[in-house]
């Protein structure tokens, strides 16, 4: 509403022009670059650019209570998707041309019918869970059937994490045998080394022995000592 100064000034015939903005500011965008913000000929970065910084604002999450912020952001993610494709865009710009050229004389174009084009008819809340459907099983059938497969696949987790155990076991007890067979074998090792040297020892112990008493028994025994008084015995 105006206020009253304003509407007494206000003529009583508007221009017509009052009406088309007011129709288009009602009507929204008509197409996907009006959405975004962007020329026609705007470059894949441009249009990169404008849906990241229109996103920022219409993103659910700023105000989660308002369903119409998550339909226009549907929508903006709708015409990236379409805009950022070069085969996509190629084909969207075609159907633009072809909804701007009039079909006939007495026909005039709209340019939203591209627009619409894109989307099946469907209200953007649809559009966007319709995608979940196939993930989220539906009817008590299916679900019964997800929760038989999912005990199913459990089952399987399970039994491979039993035999992965079991695996893991019998590897360990077998790396523990091989372990005890190396060290008893270093044992033996060790032992007969031990063994085999001290008996070295022994026999050149009894070897030295024998040769010091060989030694000794070749000696002549020592004779009473000889002073400057003893006369020795006569025969």
């Amino acid at each position: 509403m105006l206020p009253l100064r304003l509407c007494r000034l206000w003529p009583l015939n508007p221009p017509i022009w009052f009406f088309a903005a007011a129709a288009r500011q009602r009507s929204g965008p008509s197409n996907y670059y009006e959405l975004l913000g962007v020329q026609p000929g705007a470059s894949a970065e441009e249009v990169k650019r404008a849906f990241f910084s229109k996103s920022k604002e219409l993103h659910p999450d700023r105000d989660p209570g308002n369903p119409a912020l998550h339909s226009r952001f549907v929508e903006l993610s709708e015409a990236y998707q379409v805009l950022s494709r070069e085969q996509s865009r190629r084909s969207y710009d075609h159907q633009l041309r072809s909804a701007a050229s009039p079909k006939s004389p007495g026909t005039t174009a709209h340019p939203r019918s591209a627009h619409q084009a894109y989307s099946s008819g469907a209200p953007p809340n649809e559009q966007y869970w319709a995608q979940f459907h196939k993930v989220r099983p539906q009817g008590p059938e299916s679900r019964q059937q997800q929760h038989k497969h999912n005990r199913r696949v459990l089952g399987y987790c399970l039994l491979i994490m039993l035999a992965g155990m079991g695996l893991h076991y019998a590897a360990f007890r077998k790396l523990e045998q091989l372990h005890r067979s190396f060290m008893d074998e270093k044992d033996r090792i060790i032992t007969a080394i031990y063994n085999e040297t001290r008996a070295r020892a022994r026999a050149n112990r009894a070897r030295l022995l024998q040769e010091q008493r060989q030694r000794q028994q070749l000696q002549p025994p020592p004779g009473p000592p000889q002073g400057p008084g003893v006369v020795p015995p006569g025969p």
